[in-house]
């Protein structure tokens, strides 16, 4: 064009990302916006020779800037005015943030409700980190590793264990595990069940080994002095403290050990009972899967997507439903299937169920009782009814 630069027209708005997990990034002039929250190669945006290359539909280009300024507003501690109180801390938030994307915000806040007065909103059912995940995605639309890797940066891993194991259940010991402290030097998860992942000891032979070992509450014993008090380095242990002190192994215990891994990661993949140690809790010497996570944890997905839904901030339902059915299989199926009944969301109702329908694994786990969410089990009916084993008299 012609015109002095003053005066040359702006460029296009862009539109916002249609996916919450994003990372910023590209060129210095331009950042993808990744749907299902990770970058595949060529599928950013250039901007060099005046060029750009077209998006995969579902993306969507910004200007770092943009994104910038999205960060900048997140970080700003000092000028956040309500505190949302979750079960476990406090976590900040603009006012004026909340009220334009929520209605039951806007009116819990503009009126003469006690959170108005006090700016200070009680949420029970969320965890600070469930919180910090969620308005990093309001105001960034994107996500950040650091929100679910522990205090360190540490990554998660998430753990599926048969369904024969005993005496610890698949229930107990399957889900995410988080950075929680460290022993002997290298970094402890725990589950949301309190089911511990540590490093075995470098004494003992062929390892050392990565174990998994559950919380086994002490049995009364009336031979046993009353008085006596739990053991206090295994009360530090399972828990998110730094533990200094030596405890043996065979006092700690584990159900499951794989040999591998690092110093300060468990080895990933399939474990098997011929690379473990002593005990596997399966009877039927079935495999472990220990998965780093890459992608935000399933759990703080579906805790944001509850979130949403409670407070009405319907873009982020769409965005959040979408994320989680990505993430649909079979060992995440019951726990999406639940939070979708419980939230009546019916777009991811329907998507597990047809997954469902075309999957040998759910239709074998449905017809062996496999499932602890009731309201799965009863949901399945509508694929697959249940048939009355005795014929009922008629009178």
């Amino acid at each position: 064009s012609d015109l002095p630069p003053r005066l040359q027209p702006p460029p296009p708005l862009l539109r916002l990302p249609r996916s919450p997990l994003a990372w910023g990034g590209g060129d210095d002039e331009v950042a993808a916006v990744v749907a299902g929250g990770r970058r595949p190669p060529g599928r950013c945006c250039s901007v060099a020779m005046g060029k750009m290359r077209p998006l995969a539909e579902g993306y969507s280009a910004v200007r770092t800037d943009y994104l910038n300024f999205g960060e900048a507003l997140f970080a700003d501690e000092e000028d956040k005015d309500v505190r949302l109180q979750a079960r476990d801390g406090v976590a900040a938030a603009h006012s004026s943030v909340l009220r334009a994307v929520s209605k039951p915000f806007r009116q819990m806040l503009n009126g003469e409700m006690s959170e108005g007065r006090s700016k200070s909103v009680d949420l029970p059912d969320m965890t600070k980190a469930e919180l910090l995940f969620f308005l990093r995605l309001l105001y960034t639309g994107q996500v950040d590793e650091g929100d679910w890797g522990g205090a360190t940066g540490l990554p998660s891993y998430t753990v599926s264990v048969p369904d024969d194991a005993e005496p610890a259940t698949a229930a107990l010991l399957n889900g995410t595990y988080t950075a929680a402290g460290t022993f002997r030097g290298a970094p402890k998860f725990m589950n949301g069940n309190q089911v511990l992942l540590y490093r075995g000891s470098q004494e003992e032979a062929g390892g050392p080994y990565w174990k998994l070992s559950w919380k086994e509450e002490d049995e009364e014993d009336e031979d046993e002095d009353q008085d006596e008090e739990p053991d206090p380095r295994l009360e530090l242990l399972w828990s998110p403290a730094d533990v200094s002190e030596e405890i043996p192994d065979h006092l700690i215990g584990w159900d499951f050990s794989q040999r591998g891994g690092t110093a300060a990661s468990p080895p990933s993949g399939t474990w098997t009972h011929d690379r473990g140690v002593g005990i596997w809790g399966s009877p039927g010497k079935l495999p472990v899967t220990v998965s780093k996570v890459d992608n935000p944890p399933l759990d703080l997905l579906l805790a944001a997507l509850g979130f949403a839904k409670k407070y009405l901030v319907e873009y982020m339902v769409q965005w959040l439903m979408e994320a989680s059915w990505d993430r649909l299989d079979t060992s995440s199926f019951e726990q999406i299937l639940a939070t979708a009944i419980h939230l009546d969301i019916a777009p991811l109702r329907m998507r597990c169920l047809r997954f469902a329908e075309n999957s040998a694994t759910i239709r074998t786990r449905y017809d062996s009782g496999a499932f602890t969410e009731p309201t799965v089990a009863f949901e399945l009916q509508a694929i697959w009814p249940r048939r009355e084993s005795k014929r009922r008299r008629v009178f």
